[in-house]
């Protein structure tokens, strides 16, 4: 017999929850409030609610320094000066950052590799242009020798933002203003997780920093391709109309599809407290990448499929499976969800509303209001139109969507194993120690 996580909530959610282990009901009944143990706010909703708060930070108060640092940027380039993109710590920005991503107008040079020793610094010349998350003494050189540095902070490594003694600290016990010429506030907080569990007290659980760090990314590509190739571009502008677009969508893409995301979260919980796997695709890679391993993020995710062993994936027959893609019907994406729909698994797709294909072999299908694909913004002078927010709702989706089959799952005794940043003091050793109980568990 399983041992369930948290043995001592028997002693009451059991008694609730004990009728359902073992057999899969089918109809979709949220749990909501009948079990309350110390929820206040359903999962999905606080995660919605405190990422738009996040977003708004940026919008409210860093659009005058965007302004500012993009005019340099462009003022760099056409001095044949470089701009360096490194502020890509985590897991979906080392997709998104690709100088080959469709929506890159390839100004900027990206850097997608975490890899410090990879990150040429060796080539970067006085007058340059280096937006980072790092703290090293690489940084403090160029800087040193005329590099300006655009420190952003992230929860990865130790920065202001974070108490100290919380994250594993930087090389002489330095913090991003050691190392910066100037900090651009991404409002990610040190925690990473924003979503409070009352079963999970020792973190907040459901990463945050990716959605931040791609958009300012996005911001930055499409005003410094406008201030570049058009003169008399405006101060803040494109970097502005990504912002304000990205807000909208995801806006209208929840508060129109809420109850119907957590109305279907309960078969998702269902399936897997008794029993399934919970298996996650994207094309292109950036959402299934940072669904997978990611602090704050849910141990089950690809734990058990065979395609992170190089191997064949053992998806199997009731097991759920979460697709997404950015371009409406991706025929990769389309081919996996008829055959897993077709072997018997629950298919949840996050995409463009115009996916008529996808949507036919989806159990749930997820808007993103993002119809375009890649490529969101005209710019002037280019042939191909720049930057994409449709990666970052398919992200901002799924982890509502999971934040609200979690909140269901732990409604009826069922607590997952999450992942603990292994950049905060003690996550190596607590993973370490939990994860032979979440292997037996099984989520």
């Amino acid at each position: 017999m399983k041992i369930l996580r948290r043995d001592f909530l028997k002693s009451g959610t059991a008694l609730v929850s004990g009728s359902t282990v073992g057999r899969c009901l089918e109809a979709a009944d949220r749990a909501g409030s009948k079990y309350n143990w110390g929820h206040t706010m359903d999962f999905g909703q606080q995660y919605h609610v405190r990422m738009m708060d996040i977003m708004e930070m940026i919008r409210r108060n860093e659009m005058d320094l965007i302004g500012d640092l993009s005019s340099r940027m462009a003022e760099c380039l056409a001095k044949e000066g470089n701009v360096w993109m490194q502020s890509q710590m985590g897991h979906m920005p080392t997709n998104e950052f690709s100088q080959d991503h469709e929506a890159n107008p390839q100004f900027l040079k990206s850097s997608t590799s975490l890899d410090v020793k990879t990150h040429r610094y060796d080539r970067m010349q006085p007058g340059d242009v280096l937006m980072t998350n790092y703290v090293n003494e690489q940084v403090r050189a160029v800087r040193d020798r005329g590099v300006y540095v655009i420190g952003v902070p992230v929860c990865y490594i130790d920065n202001e933002s974070a108490p100290r003694g919380y994250v594993v600290p930087n090389a002489n016990d330095w913090l991003l203003g050691d190392v910066s010429s100037v900090i651009l506030q991404s409002y990610i907080p040190y925690t990473q997780g924003i979503v409070d569990c009352p079963e999970i007290p020792e973190m907040k659980i459901c990463p945050s920093s990716s959605n931040s760090l791609c958009s300012l990314y996005w911001m930055f590509q499409a005003e410094v391709a406008s201030k570049f190739t058009n003169k008399t571009a405006r101060y803040v502008d494109k970097s502005a109309l990504f912002l304000d677009t990205l807000l909208e969508r995801i806006s209208r893409a929840y508060s129109q599809q809420k109850d119907y995301l957590f109305d279907h979260a309960p078969a998702v919980a269902k399936r897997i407290g008794n029993g399934a796997h919970y298996h996650a695709f994207s094309d292109p890679g950036a959402v299934s990448h940072e669904a997978t391993g990611v602090a704050m993020g849910p141990m089950m995710t690809n734990a058990f499929s065979g395609l992170l062993k190089g191997g064949a994936a053992d998806r199997t027959k009731g097991d759920v499976f979460l697709l997404a893609c950015t371009e409406p019907d991706s025929p990769v994406v389309v081919k996996k969800a008829q055959e897993s729909r077709e072997n018997g698994m629950f298919v949840v797709s996050i995409g463009p509303g115009n996916s008529a294909q996808l949507r036919k072999y989806s159990d749930v299908f997820i808007d993103n209001f993002s119809p375009e694909g890649h490529g969101l913004i005209e710019i002037a002078g280019l042939d191909k139109k720049v930057a994409t927010v449709g990666d970052i709702i398919n992200n901002w989706l799924m982890w509502i969507f999971t934040a609200q089959f979690v909140d269901e799952m732990v409604r009826r005794g069922w607590v997952p194993w999450f992942w603990m940043g292994g950049f905060r003091i003690g996550g190596g050793p607590y993973n370490t120690a939990n994860l032979p109980f979440f292997m037996d568990q099984g989520f």
